[in-house]
């Protein structure tokens, strides 16, 4: 007889009805030939510190590190009751073995083997793997079960992942946590004693838990480091020049657009950006004393370069790429997108396993797609599409079937069998259409683009080089150069004569643009398809290069090199930006792509592959960060308050908020997933980093808080005698002995002030317009004002609303 245990309870009656067990129960689904029992989610996890020792209670530094011989493991309190009906069942002699259906990866792994461990059971394991819910899938799965011993090494790596985890966690946050408290400022002891647990709850009261995890951390810091940098940002103003040309006369007459760039070499960025209004104004007016065509020096096409281009479709969606792509344009957070997903792929079966981290299909799914093909066809939405594919079936593409790309599971694709769209809801319809527009467009062409570049000359060749620090001589750059902007200012302009450069684009084939619906409102220029596929295709980090792209394409009329233009010429004024606050989908993509900052090869493929966390827990690592109040959502902008900022700023070890350390988790989970490295090197290394951590933090409590800026040759607005002298905590008057109780606080408001924003505050009476946390809540405008009034507690700075 035997046994089936799966991870949901949907999962369950699916099986169920698929194995033609009938019968329904409070905990499981039998007959004479099978029982179907399920967990719901973790079932066990492991047991808190006070299991191991009763001095592991308290949060005391000289308790850590807590580090185990043998993890123990307990019941999740909220499932206790199926827990106990499950460990019943593994217990029952009638059962011959169990099948592990819990879900295909490493975590549903890690959720049975916690489940068998604690029930003792010594039954045989064998394991359903399927990435597909369907009846087929299901039944195909059942008749090709795999030894549990199998996936042992799987096992390992998910127990090393757990463990690893806790060992972390539990030691840095305590450690982080104590530390803070120490350093918090508040009543203290009349005299020194044994700090003990009623010391930590008075100590909690009044500061929060500085909860550490090795993803947890190191996402906050991406958060928190954009912040910094806006913060610290100060803009800069600079001047850009552009040009309307003109061609023919009277209905004739054709105007474009082009901007004003120099190069420091001939391939390389163009630089657009002048240092003051005069030197605008210079470069407007030696143009506009060439501006007509019949000048001899004035505008003429210098370079007309046309060529075709090919734009291929996007990859098929894994869970990160539909997150951030739901989340870009419905709003939808990491989290509901993943639910949606989970409920389209359990409950409509019509969506293929969704947490997964593949974006290709495995070589024998090739066979599968005309199946898919005519099930998508029998919905009006994709019957077009569908159908075109089954006349022609598309040739087998690498990009689409590459069994190296496909790991647990392949990417997420329709499952063909047939839905009503309008029984389904609006989040689960859209997240279903994206899943299958994308997955239909893989299979059609590419789009195809007529591009023209033209460089207008105006003024007459000095034979000069281009006035540009450290720059060299440089022939006349060509038409279809890169037209992506460097960001230098110029304080002076090169000598003429000046270029103006223009980019044409004409879509010419939509192939897959048209699946995507890309471009229907136009066809050339900026309406058409030019908008939408730079914003489906743009690489992580090139913002920058595809908005400069964009702002310098227009539709051209017809152009021929030598050609003669009148030209009118302004300036625009313009400052620097600060870089945009995280939303939920750019945080994704920066945890999916957080290696590219690490330097060593193994540690940035395996972060290309895994990223800081894996596809199906970045949603509720951000959820976790929501809760825990270490950042918070701001309309669609994720945005760190004063906890996460100060945990960040505060941590005496580095690596804690490193994407390198998980890069190397994540590298050796993998190995030891393969066989290629043992469970027991890997805890011995853990173990050893922790010790390292915890002493490193205890050092850096024994030793003096880090120093705040000095408040140099301030004196004190209130007595208007002492000088402003830094403390443990904050700025105070030197005359304090006198009883001047003037104060302000080095945190105040959310935000740890800069000598800048003393000064200012002591000065002027107030600080400049900012974004400040007061209460610990999300970014708010405003300034700090002086208040002279002002209690030693609250100290002398006020928050003022903007």
């Amino acid at each position: 007889m035997q046994l089936v245990i799966a991870e949901k309870p949907s999962v369950a009656r699916d099986l169920a009805r698929v194995l033609g067990v009938r019968g329904a129960g409070r905990h499981a689904i039998g007959d004479a030939r099978r029982t179907i029992t399920w967990c719901i989610g973790h079932l066990v996890e492991l047991d808190e510190p006070a299991s191991y020792d009763p001095g592991w209670k308290s949060w005391r530094l000289d308790a850590l590190p807590m580090i185990p011989t043998t993890f123990k493991i307990r019941a999740v309190e909220s499932t206790r009751d199926q827990l106990r009906a499950v460990r019943e069942l593994l217990g029952d002699r009638r059962f011959t073995e169990v099948v592990n259906a819990c879900d295909a990866g490493r975590e549903g792994e890690l959720i049975f083997r916690y489940v068998y461990d604690i029930a003792g059971s010594r039954l045989p394991v064998r394991r359903l793997w399927i990435s597909s819910m369907t009846d087929e899938a299901i039944s195909r799965g059942f008749a090709g079960l795999k030894p549990g011993a199998d996936y042992d090494a799987l096992g390992d790596a998910a127990r090393c992942r757990s463990e690893a985890d806790w060992l972390v966690g539990m030691n840095a946050t305590r450690a982080v946590t104590v530390t803070k408290r120490e350093q918090t400022p508040g009543p203290r002891p009349a005299a020194p004693r044994r700090r003990d647990a009623r010391d930590w709850k008075a100590n909690a009261a009044r500061s929060p838990v500085y909860s550490i995890g090795r993803v947890q951390t190191p996402t906050l810091a991406i958060v928190v480091r954009r912040e910094q940098a806006i913060v610290s940002f100060r803009p800069q103003d600079y001047w850009e020049v552009r040009g309307a040309f003109s061609t023919g006369q009277g209905a004739a007459r054709a105007t474009f657009n082009a901007g004003w760039g120099t190069r420091a070499d001939r391939a390389g960025p163009m630089i657009n950006r002048l240092g003051t209004p005069t030197l605008a104004a210079e470069l407007v007016a030696r143009s506009a004393a060439h501006g007509g065509a019949a000048d001899p020096a004035g505008p003429v096409v210098e370079s007309l370069r046309q060529k075709k281009s090919r734009e291929p479709s996007p990859q098929l969606f894994d869970l990160t790429s539909l997150q951030r792509t739901a989340n870009r344009r419905f709003g939808l957070s990491a989290t509901r997108t993943l639910e949606v997903a989970q409920a389209l792929y359990e409950r409509y079966k019509i969506l293929t396993y969704p947490r997964t981290d593949a974006r290709h299909l495995s070589n024998d799914l090739a066979g599968e797609m005309p199946k898919l093909f005519s099930g998508l066809a029998q919905i009006s939405d994709y019957a077009p599409f569908a159908q075109t594919l089954l006349e022609k079936p598309p040739a087998k593409s690498k990009r689409v079937f590459d069994d190296a790309k496909v790991h647990d599971h392949h990417a997420i694709i329709p499952t063909g069998k047939t839905v009503r769209l309008d029984a389904l809801q609006a989040d689960e319809r859209r997240v279903f259409d994206l899943v299958v527009r994308r997955f239909l467009g893989v299979f059609y062409p590419d789009a195809e683009f007529a591009l023209t570049d033209v460089v207008v000359r105006v003024g007459a060749d000095a034979g000069a080089a281009i006035a540009v620090a450290n720059a060299t001589p440089t022939r006349p750059p060509e038409a279809d150069a890169s037209i992506a902007v460097d960001e230098t200012i110029l304080s002076a302009l090169p000598p003429p004569p000046d270029r103006f450069f223009a980019r044409g684009r004409v879509r010419l084939l939509a192939g897959w643009q048209e699946v995507a619906r890309i471009g229907m409102s136009g066809m050339s220029g900026m309406s058409g398809g030019t908008a939408g596929a730079a914003e489906t295709k743009r690489p992580a980090g090139r913002d920058k290069d595809f908005d400069a792209e964009a702002d310098l394409t227009s539709t051209l009329p017809p152009l021929a090199e030598g050609q003669r233009l009148d030209g009118k010429f302004d300036s625009l004024a313009k400052a620097t930006k600060p870089p945009p606050r995280h939303t939920e989908a750019t945080l994704l993509g920066a945890m999916e792509y957080a290696g590219r900052d690490i330097e060593d090869d193994e540690l940035r493929a395996a972060m290309r592959d895994t990223g800081l966390g894996t596809p199906a827990t970045r949603a509720a690592t951000i959820e976790t960060l929501v809760r825990r109040n270490f950042i918070a959502r701001q309309g669609k902008q994720i945005v760190p308050t004063s906890t996460g900022i100060a945990l960040i700023e505060g941590l005496p070890v580095a690596s804690l908020a490193s994407a390198e350390l998980t890069g190397s988790w994540e590298a050796r989970l993998a190995r030891i997933a393969r066989g290629q490295e043992t469970r027991g090197a890997f805890m011995t290394d853990i173990a050893r980093y922790v010790g390292e951590v915890v002493e490193a933090i205890r050092r850096s409590s024994a030793g003096p808080i880090p120093a705040m800026p000095a408040a140099a040759a301030l004196t004190c607005p209130r007595c208007k005698q002492g000088q402003l002298i830094s403390g443990k905590r904050g700025w105070g008057c030197s005359r304090w002995r006198e009883g001047c109780s003037f104060v302000v606080w080095f945190e105040s408001a959310g935000r740890r002030l800069t000598e800048a924003q003393l000064r200012d505050l002591v000065t002027k009476g107030k600080t400049r317009k900012a974004d400040w946390m007061p209460s610990g809540g999300p970014p708010t405008p405003g300034r700090l004002v002086l208040d002279l009034a002002g209690s030693a507690q609250s100290g002398g700075a006020r928050f003022q609303p903007a």
